[in-house]
């Protein structure tokens, strides 16, 4: 006994020259409020020992409030069978756990919380070293509290959009514990393919918004929005949503709660009902105009609205009725169906794919449809993003016969050219008139752009005058028609356009033609009305 007590007087004396105890243990200060059926994690560490590098081993046990006398032995990071009976199986099938950090920490890991593991919690550092010098255990209380966290969404069923539509999705999340805690809001997309789901938007536990990776761009510019209204619910605004945000949405709600050591704990998390969004590119078509007479120039005007046009291949199909007339593919290569037609088809902008059929005829009515497909770069599957077409859109074209009008001979008679156009307001115009007898065409007047008018020296020169009216509208007038006054007219229009040097060019040239027919008094003459159309969008009823 003396031995003993001699080694004991050493120490202290060693405790008390050195001013301090050379070993600490070190767990979380509690007490740490936890939810019933969440994971509990313990940190516990030690310094002081000689042998730094060399793993430690700990112990974990705990008293139960009813009975703070009793010990229960938990776990050990070098006895297997340390822990009683009651904690052992759950040791087993590793719902309690001791991974080690470091050589001096490990953590203690329970999976899912009981009401039965409430209590104080005391890790305790081995000590091999024979002699003891300091504090080689720490404890921490745990309290284990109700999980009162509620968490639903507005809507859980499939919702299908039009690009450039709003969405607008509420989340209801709220807390009735007793404790003082912080709840956190987000909105999740989970694109098909993708393995995680991506933050939209997010409320943090100090009522800070951040936007997620890829949505900061609209949420500087006020197009995607999370609103606080009340004490519970949480309000995602998406202004106009965009391909990109097809998916499956969802909510998140996490309470924190901050520990004694200052530090904030998620002590739940809950998601809401899943929305499966499908966001669709939209497809206009216009008809240019809506109704034609019989000689007329038909165009079809197709418009794709959606994002990043120019980097995605489209391909763009016009038909009437079920039968495709003409295709344009993603590369540029044209097909066309009725190649006894003369049939022009061009791409003036990254998003407008527009179809010209000349000379329509009455079996030229009906309903003429735009299908749009997308296809990936390397051109091995269909519609990445919208399934076989983006959408289809339908426009309603009529086609008159040319009207009537009875002449006799050695009357006046007018012919009108008429522009429709939404090119430029500043545009200017010139127009030649040509007429064709059997020796072929013959310029009988032109008017260039500065409306200078030159006119041929001919028997029919003499008899004519030219006027512009509004709209812009050309009229020919033939006084005291003549029999040799018969054959083709032809009205050629150029539209002219001035670039920022002041230079001016020639955007485009039209012509078309009219046949006239002169007869003695008494028969009737027959010429027909004819409008000259350029770029005229007109919106139409969709389907």
């Amino acid at each position: 006994n003396s031995v003993i007590w001699l080694i004991v007087f050493i120490c202290v004396l060693s405790v008390l020259y050195s001013g301090e105890a050379r070993v600490k243990t070190e767990v979380q200060a509690g007490p740490l409020y936890r939810v019933l059926g969440s994971p509990l994690y313990i940190t516990c560490s030690v310094s002081g020992f000689r042998s730094e590098n060399t793993d430690k081993h700990f112990e974990f046990r705990m008293t139960k409030p009813s009975n703070p006398n009793f010990e229960i032995q938990i776990i050990s990071s070098n006895d297997d069978n340390f822990g009683y009976s009651n904690h052992q199986s759950r040791v087993r099938k590793n719902e309690i756990a001791l991974k080690r950090l470091s050589p001096n920490s490990v953590r203690f890991e329970i999976k899912s919380l009981l009401k039965d593991d409430e209590g104080e919690y005391e890790c305790t550092a081995v000590n091999l070293e024979g002699a003891y010098d300091g504090e080689y255990s720490a404890k921490t209380v745990v309290k284990v509290i109700e999980d009162s966290l509620s968490v639903s969404s507005s809507a859980s069923t499939p919702l299908s959009l039009n690009e450039g539509e709003a969405l607008t999705l509420t989340c209801l999340a709220s807390s009735s514990t007793s404790q003082h805690t912080h709840l956190s809001v987000a909105w999740y997309l989970h694109k098909d393919g993708q393995e995680d789901a991506q933050p939209i938007i997010s409320l943090n536990r100090d009522f800070t918004l951040s936007p997620g990776q890829g949505f900061e761009r609209r949420y500087q510019a006020g197009l995607i929005r999370l609103d606080k209204l009340g004490e519970a619910t949480y309000n995602l605004q998406i202004a106009k949503v965009e391909p990109s945000d097809r998916g499956r949405i969802y909510c998140q709600a996490q309470e924190w709660i901050q520990d004694p050591d200052g530090s904030w704990y998620i002590i739940i998390q809950k998601i809401a009902e899943e929305m499966t969004l499908t966001v669709k590119a939209t497809v206009e078509i216009s008809a240019q105009p809506a109704a034609l007479q019989e000689g007329q120039e038909l165009m079809l005007s197709c418009d794709i609205n959606t994002q990043d046009v120019e980097k995605r291949f489209f391909s763009v199909a016009w038909l009437k009725g079920s039968v495709e007339l003409a295709r344009i593919g993603p590369t540029g290569v044209l097909t066309v169906e009725f190649m006894s037609r003369k049939v022009s088809v061009m791409r003036p902008t990254t998003d407008n794919f527009t179809l010209e059929l000349d000379e329509v005829t009455l079996s030229d009515s009906g309903v003429y449809q735009c299908a749009v497909s997308e296809r990936k770069p390397n051109g091995t599957a269909s519609c990445s993003h919208f399934g076989a077409t983006l959408n289809r859109k339908i426009s309603r074209l009529d086609v008159s016969p040319i009207p009537a009008l009875t002449r006799n001979m050695n009357t006046d008679i007018t012919i009108k050219c008429s522009i429709v156009t939404k090119t430029s307001e500043s545009s200017l115009y010139s127009i030649t008139w040509l007429h064709e007898e059997n020796a072929g065409n013959k310029t009988i007047v032109s008017l260039d752009r500065n409306s200078i008018v030159t006119e041929s020296q001919t028997d029919l020169s003499q008899r004519i005058s030219m006027r512009r009216s509004t709209g812009p509208t050309f009229e020919l007038t033939i006084r005291q028609a003549r029999i040799s006054d018969k054959g083709s007219y032809t009205c050629k229009v150029g539209e002219w356009l001035q670039d920022p040097r002041g230079e001016w060019y020639l955007l485009s040239t039209v012509s078309k033609s009219t046949v006239l027919t002169i007869t003695e008094p008494g028969e009737y003459i027959y010429f027909s009305y004819f409008r000259n159309m350029f770029t005229c969008h007109i919106q139409l009823a969709q389907n």
